[in-house]
């Protein structure tokens, strides 16, 4: 059973799933504005985003981060996380812009990586294009494009994925502003995350949540 959620409850309910996980606060954000900003083309954000917080839930999450920049982008540990490392492509815009190629070695959910560049893509108003395996996906200002294997745009793992520049000014599909579709198992997964970061009740906020210790009647 699926049931429908804004765009605005997505950002901020994976946002606190995100920061239950340990993400710090701005990269929590961005996990959020990932999955809200997938969301928004019809793609399974909330859903991919969920499963690669379940992946790094409760681990030294500087093991996802990229270790060195200076060529081929790789982590500490198994894979590059694609929400920093995405945080970290749209803080080196300026480069993308200039024409500068960027080369990452394996990293989790690809798809995520785009939602920040898109993101960036936007901002800059330009074009950005993220590869790996046999997909391309070009973001543009106000739209993206998908060209190559389909079955590829969902990989949990690719092995190399480049980030560049492009003049192509062509998108195929335009965001909606819609409620999105989420199986409702997902959403409660999702939920139960984010229900992590609530401070638990004391005596004293329960106490406080009513007339409390003092009469005035």
């Amino acid at each position: 059973m699926k049931a429908k959620y804004t765009l605005a409850e997505i950002e901020v309910y994976v946002r606190k799933a995100a920061q239950a996980t340990g993400l710090g606060w701005g990269l929590a954000e961005e996990a959020g504005k990932a999955a809200r900003w997938l969301a928004a083309f019809d793609l399974p954000g909330p859903e991919i985003t969920l499963a690669h917080l379940q992946q790094i839930d409760a681990k030294d999450h500087k093991n996802f981060f990229p270790a060195d920049t200076n060529d081929v982008w790789q982590s500490r540990g198994d894979y590059l996380c694609p929400v920093v490392s995405g945080a970290a492509l749209a803080d080196r815009a300026s480069q993308l812009l200039a024409g500068k190629e960027f080369e990452l070695g394996r990293i989790a959910y690809p798809i995520l990586l785009v939602a920040t560049v898109g993101q960036a893509a936007r901002c800059h108003k330009n074009t950005f294009i993220t590869s790996w395996s046999d997909v391309r996906v070009s973001c543009y200002e106000k739209g993206i494009r998908i060209e190559g294997d389909r079955e590829d745009l969902l990989l949990p793992v690719a092995e190399s994925a480049t980030c560049r520049q492009s003049s192509d000014h062509k998108p195929q599909q335009l965001p909606s502003t819609m409620a999105y579709s989420i199986e409702t198992d997902i959403w409660k997964a999702i939920d139960a995350l984010a229900f992590k970061t609530y401070a638990p009740a004391t005596a004293e906020s329960r106490a406080g949540a009513g007339a409390g210790l003092t009469d005035n009647d």
